[in-house]
Parts: structure tokens; C-alpha cells; sequence
């Protein structure tokens, strides 16, 4: 899941004033660079020619020029690489659709092809789908990391923190061969490459639809650019605040701290055992107590080398309730203990693609020095036993990456739009929490929440006929659900 900022505002050009009282400075939106223009918007960046080819049966695709800097809107480029499934009904075409699905690293092109045929018939007749890998990405003048992939985990943050955090750096090492390109691959410059593919297919307004990491790039869209916006879906939300920099008093937590998910993955794993013991023998973890039995294993777990697999097996689970009934079989053959379980020395981290890391330790702060994270650890750990640690040490690949995007976008995040936001988030998510959906409805201001009463990550994971006509509604006419409006999922688990 995955899974950073000053203020932007624009700066304004001052008049003179008696030196006596000199006016105080305007804010700045990112530390600018002597004799170069605010990369705010695009900047006078030229709009690219698109020339549609045939491609992946149905689908048509496309390369797009744009800057490598928006500071320098007519220096060096690079080429996105574009797709988009035409609407099937020409006549009632309302426009494009653009279609982000997280990551951050995930390939626009390649997902819109697996993804494109469960969207309504309505919604493929009345827009082009349209998808891009983002700058770095895919096809899209992607980083070059050697070696990257064949590191070995980092071992353990506990026993050798020294060897973990030296470890861990070894991906930004690799990638730092990508040069110039690393530090121009916030979601800001992809908000910015977005922009200018709107105005590339003709589109007098953006409409679009972003999955967890897809719902940063649309807020940060939609207050780069808020007169463009005519219709957006964020699903699966991140808090846009804690996402970039954290409120303050959060200087040194880590972002996936910031965002409570921890506690977002202990609330769906209770919901498990609590749907498996209503499911009787349908689950095969119902018998007994499965809240106690898990504590049981977890205990056993945790004295020996087993925690990690354990919880990465669980972390898998929670992201979509069609493997509960796996995971529930899973545990019913672990062995458990009696007994609190022991101080967990080996705890599962998760480690990121480069892809993922590119963006995510550009656009969130997280703490540079391995104190602040052994300092929290111990905090963390006694607060959510299972998942602590992992949320803690889950962006140890980000000290001492070895880039650093001066334009990406902290905010403000409420600039006025002319119709409001739809917020579409599971109940129970355990990587976009629905608490996180609440916050970033209203740091927009004009968000609408819109809840499924499923287990899991996005409505990808979560398919609801209910919550796919209230988006069609929204996108086709701008029809937002009622505020407190709730869906039910199409599947539950244990049938």
C-alpha cells in the first residue's frame, strides 16, 4: 500500500514600500532556485501532441512529451507513456476519464487493461478511460536502480539496527545512479504531467478516478489546479495531511505512524475473528475464542524466527476478505502457547519497490535519523502489539534517500472547486483507514464521504453495485451521494 511539504501559495510580486516598513515576504509554495520561475502549475510547459495507435486489443495508445522540470517548462523532457479505452458510445460522450491506481509504482497502462472491463457499461459508454504510467514509472522514462531487486531483506531493526538501517538504504544507493530524473518524481510533477494530458485529449475539465496512492495525486490536482476540476473519486483515501508532512507535533513519526494504520489493521483483524466465530464451521479458525487462539500463536510465534511470516501472512489477508477463508485455515493449523508472548525481536517489515520509494520518500517527511525510529518502536510496540513495529519501520528505506523534489506540493488543500469531491472508502480498510477518508474530506472542504460496509483496500477489493451506481451517478452528473450515505459490499466473507 501503500503507501511529503510547505504551504503553496503563489508568490506575488511586491511593490515598493518606504524602507521604513518593508512589507513582510510572501509565502513561498517550495525553496525556489535564483532567476527561475514558481513551478506551481505548468508553467507555460507545452501541451503534447498525442498520436493514438492501436494497442492491447481494444485500446489505444500514446506517447506525451512533457518536462522533466517545470522550472525549466522548455528544457529537457521526458515521454509518458499513455492509454485509453475509447467510450463505447461516441454520441454521448462526456469526455476522459483518468484513472490512477495507487502505488505509488503501479503502471497506469498495464492496470487499465486488467481493470477496465469490471467499470459499468455506463461509465465506458459515457468516457474514455484514460491511464498513464507516471513519470519514473513503467514505460514513462522509468528509474534505473541496479541491483535492486536481488537485495536481501534488512534484517532485523531490533537486533542489528545498525546493519538494518544500512541495509535498508541500499535501494536509494542503487537508484541514485537515475540522476537528475529522482528529483523530479513527486505526485506533484505527476499532478502537473496530468494537467497537461487533460489539455492533450481535449478535455475542458479533468475527470478522474484515484485508487489509495491515486487519491493523493487527486487532491494534489485538485488545488494545483481547482478551475479545471469537474468530477473526482477518491477511493481508498489517504489523509492528504499526513500523508505529506503530518500535523504538528509529528516532526518524528513516520508516516504510515501518522496515518493510524496500525490501529486500522488491528480493527479489521478483530472484525475477523469476530465474522469467524459468527461463521461457525464455515471458518476454519471459529472454535473456541479466535481472539485468544491468535494471541496463542502469536505467543508461540514470537519465540522463535515466526513473527514475520506470520503477520506478512495476515497483513496479505486483511487487504481483501476473499482470503480470510485461507487465512483462517492458515492459522487453524499453527501451533500456540499459553502465556503473554515474548519481546518480538524479528518483526515483519515491509520493503518497497523502487518505484514505490521514488515517490513516497519525496513526498513524505519521515525521520532521517535511526534514534527517532528506536525511540518509537517501543512506544508503538506496547500500543498495538501485532503491528507496531511493522508500521514504524515500514519507510526505513527512505533515510538518507538520496533525492529531494523542491516542488512538490504541501498544501493548502482547500482551495475552492465548483463541484465537490466523492470520498469512497471501505469501513474497514486496513491501509487507507476510514478516519483518514474523514480527515481528508474535510482538509478539501468539499469532500463527500461515501462508506462501503466491507472488509479490505478500495473498491477493487471491495466490489459494490451500490457504490458503483452512486459513482456513476456522481461522474455522469455530477450527483454527489447524501452526506452519511453507506453501501453494502456485493460478497461477504464466509458465505
Amino acid at each position: 500500500m501503500k503507501r511529503a511539504f510547505l504551504a503553496a501559495l503563489l508568490l506575488l510580486a511586491a511593490c515598493s514600500a518606504p524602507a521604513t516598513a518593508p512589507p513582510p515576504p510572501s509565502p513561498s509554495p517550495f525553496p525556489q532556485v535564483p532567476d527561475t520561475p514558481p513551478a506551481l502549475g505548468t508553467n507555460g510547459a507545452a501541451v503534447p501532441a498525442l498520436r493514438w495507435t492501436p494497442c492491447h486489443g481494444p485500446f489505444q495508445c500514446a506517447g506525451a512529451a512533457v518536462p522533466l522540470s517545470y522550472r525549466e517548462p522548455k528544457g529537457a523532457t521526458l515521454t509518458l507513456s499513455v492509454i485509453r479505452l475509447p467510450a463505447s458510445d461516441p454520441g454521448r460522450r462526456l469526455g476522459s476519464l483518468f484513472v490512477n491506481f495507487g502505488g505509488p509504482g503501479a503502471d497506469g497502462v498495464g492496470e487499465l487493461t486488467r481493470f477496465a472491463a469490471r467499470y459499468p457499461p455506463e461509465l465506458r459508454a459515457r468516457f474514455d478511460l484514460v491511464s498513464f504510467d507516471p513519470r519514473g514509472i513503467g514505460g514513462s522514462a522509468p528509474i534505473s536502480c541496479p541491483g535492486a531487486d536481488r537485495l536481501p531483506p534488512p534484517g532485523s531493526p531490533l537486533r542489528q539496527p545498525d546493519a538494518f538501517f544500512a541495509a535498508s538504504a541500499a535501494t536509494g544507493r542503487a537508484c541514485a545512479t537515475s540522476g537528475a530524473l529522482l528529483s523530479h518524481l513527486s505526485t506533484a510533477n505527476v499532478a502537473r504531467d496530468m494537467e497537461l494530458l487533460r489539455q492533450a485529449v481535449g478535455d475542458a475539465s479533468l475527470n478522474f478516478h484515484g485508487y489509495s496512492y491515486g487519491t493523493y495525486l487527486g487532491g494534489t490536482y485538485a488545488n494545483l489546479f481547482p478551475d479545471k476540476v469537474r468530477a473526482m473519486t477518491l477511493d481508498g483515501t489517504l489523509d492528504l495531511v499526513a500523508n505529506a508532512t503530518g500535523r504538528p507535533g509529528q516532526e518524528k513519526r513516520p508516516v504510515d505512524v501518522r496515518a493510524g494504520i496500525a490501529a486500522a489493521q488491528q480493527q479489521e483483524l478483530d472484525r475477523f475473528f469476530a465474522v469467524c466465530a459468527a461463521a461457525g464451521p464455515k471458518c476454519a479458525f471459529s472454535a473456541g475464542d479466535p481472539k485468544q487462539r491468535f494471541a496463542g500463536i502469536f505467543a508461540h510465534a514470537s519465540r522463535g524466527p515466526g513473527v514475520a511470516s506470520l503477520m506478512k501472512t495476515v497483513d496479505s489477508a486483511l487487504y481483501q476478505s476473499g482470503r480470510w477463508k485461507r487465512l483462517a485455515s492458515t492459522l487453524a493449523a499453527l501451533p500456540a502457547d499459553p502465556g503473554a508472548a515474548s519481546p518480538v525481536l524479528d518483526p515483519y517489515v515491509p520493503t518497497h519497490s523502487p518505484g514505490f520509494l521514488a515517490v513516497q520518500c519525496v513526498d513524505s517527511d519521515n525521520p532521517q535519523s535511526p534514534a527517532d525510529y528506536t525511540a518509537l518502536a517501543a512506544e508503538e510496540s506496547a500500543r498495538q502489539p501485532y503491528f507496531g513495529l511493522s508500521v514504524v519501520y515500514s519507510m526505513a528505506q527512505c533515510v538518507g534517500w538520496p533525492a529531494h523534489d523542491e516542488d512538490r506540493y504541501t498544501g493548502p488543500w482547500n482551495r475552492p472547486r465548483k463541484n465537490p469531491v466523492l470520498v469512497l472508502n471501505n469501513r474497514f480498510d486496513p491501509a487507507t483507514p476510514l478516519a483518514n477518508a474523514e480527515a481528508t474530506a474535510a482538509e478539501l472542504g468539499d469532500g463527500r464521504v461515501l462508506v462501503v460496509d466491507g472488509y479490505g483496500h478500495t473498491s477493487l477489493d471491495v466490489p459494490s453495485a451500490c457504490a458503483s451506481a452512486a459513482v456513476v451517478r456522481y461522474l455522469t452528473d455530477l450527483t454527489a451521494p447524501a452526506a452519511g450515505t453507506s453501501c453494502a459490499p456485493d460478497a461477504v466473507p464466509f458465505p
